[in-house]
């Protein structure tokens, strides 16, 4: 208990601000509550998978936010019953990150056990040295508090402090890898070796940290967003030990259980070719601008919310900028809650001095390929196109930027090193 109590007392600072991705179970629980017994900056947020126990598990999540009087939120995944795991995580980060609000750090229950099950995941499913460091402790997003706290103390918390959770019934469904190594596979390693499973585990990934030091070098060059990852071109190469690595970590970042031969063929497909190849679930593989762009379209944000991230974009409400460039647009205030941003539908017409153009074209024009063409936000008054940021603004928004009692909307482009995602 006091293990917990002084590991979050040393990572959460009271002026940030945290969701809790609250299960209902007890990992999350315990979170919450030693989070909450440390600021008032933290809420929980509850996703519903919509599998056996799923109604369940939302009802003592909610309850128990409601016994620590913590602002709460339930999102449904609409993921059909019987999904795998690797869609429902997919969907679950994608539906978490959407939900955060500017400057919130998402917090995560993953404890050691979970970090050792994913070890041996990816030992026995085939990975790089990479992929056996397992889960981490942070990215630029994720913050998971427990992830050097065994399981047993955080059971032994919960007895202490009363909290109640619910018991997801699918976890002792042996015909999931991760079900039978944490129930079967295991306890027997510790029943017949000598030594604590965990702690040695624990050795060699910091031995792997040590040997992987080099390899960060290359990972510099490869550049993310949500739903976006980036290698340079001229680092793919067949027959070269270096694109396999590369690969590998952008598999691993992606979810993917193992890379196989066919993944790599994939991506050398890609470096010739100008289409969009499938590589994993809803992620394409495309070449953009001497670039090797792997893009998951559903994990972009398509909230309606102004100052929502979407993928590498970021957006910002201030009163003065160089509004004659094409990274801001100056509008009425009155109009703020009447514009939004979308993406382009089929036929979109573009409106510029004296001509008419498909945006489809200008989008071609400025050297945008398919793939980020469906991505790309654009600003919109009703169903007109008043700005595609960083390309163009529209001449009918041309007379709202002279307008006064003004608000400016500002865009840059922000992409992450991999080992901050």
């Amino acid at each position: 208990m006091t293990e917990i109590k002084d590991k979050i007392t040393n990572l959460i600072k009271p002026s940030k601000k945290y969701v809790v991705a609250l299960s209902g179970g007890v990992d999350s629980a315990v979170l919450l509550h030693a989070v909450s017994s440390c600021t008032t900056n933290v809420r929980s947020v509850f996703v519903n998978h919509n599998q056996e126990d799923s109604n369940l598990l939302q009802k003592s999540a909610e309850k128990f936010a409601e016994t620590l009087n913590i602002e709460h939120t339930n999102l449904d995944s609409e993921i059909e019953p019987g999904a795998s795991e690797t869609k429902m995580r997919e969907v679950r980060y994608g539906l978490l990150f959407n939900n955060m609000k500017p400057n919130e750090k998402l917090l995560l229950g993953h404890h050691n056990d979970d970090k050792v099950e994913t070890f041996l995941l990816n030992l026995f499913r085939g990975t790089r040295l990479k992929g056996l460091l397992s889960i981490k402790k942070q990215s630029q997003k994720i913050l998971r508090p427990f992830i050097e706290i065994k399981k047993t103390s955080i059971i032994a918390y919960a007895k202490q402090n009363d909290i109640k959770f619910a018991n997801d019934s699918t976890n002792n469904d042996n015909t999931v890898l991760r079900n039978w190594l944490r129930n079967e596979l295991i306890p027997d390693i510790e029943t017949n070796f000598k030594g604590n499973l965990n702690n040695k585990i624990q050795s060699l990934i910091l031995e792997i940290e040590e040997l992987t030091k080099n390899e960060d070098k290359l990972t510099s060059y490869i550049k993310c967003a949500q739903g976006y990852i980036e290698i340079p071109i001229s680092l793919i190469n067949k027959n070269d030990s270096k694109t396999y690595y590369l690969a590998s970590v952008v598999s691993q970042v992606i979810g993917q259980e193992g890379l196989q031969n066919t993944d790599l063929e994939k991506i050398f497909v890609s470096k010739k070719n100008s289409g969009q190849v499938s590589f994993f679930q809803n992620w394409q593989v495309s070449r953009h601008s001497g670039l090797l762009i792997f893009l998951n379209k559903k994990l972009w944000n398509t909230s309606s919310d102004l100052l929502a991230s979407r993928g590498f974009f970021n957006f910002k409400i201030q009163d003065s900028s160089n509004v004659l460039n094409n990274w801001s647009y100056s509008l009425p205030k009155y109009l703020q809650q009447q514009v939004y941003f979308s993406v382009i539908s089929d036929g979109d017409l573009f409106k510029t001095e004296g001509n008419t153009q498909k945006v489809t074209e200008l989008f071609r024009s400025h050297g945008v390929n398919k793939s980020l063409r469906e991505v790309w936000p654009v600003l919109k008054l009703k169903d007109t196109i008043l700005w595609i940021p960083g390309i163009r603004k529209s001449s009918e928004g041309k007379w709202l930027e002279t307008q006064k009692n003004k608000f400016i909307i500002s865009a840059s482009v922000e992409k992450s090193k991999i080992e901050n995602f």
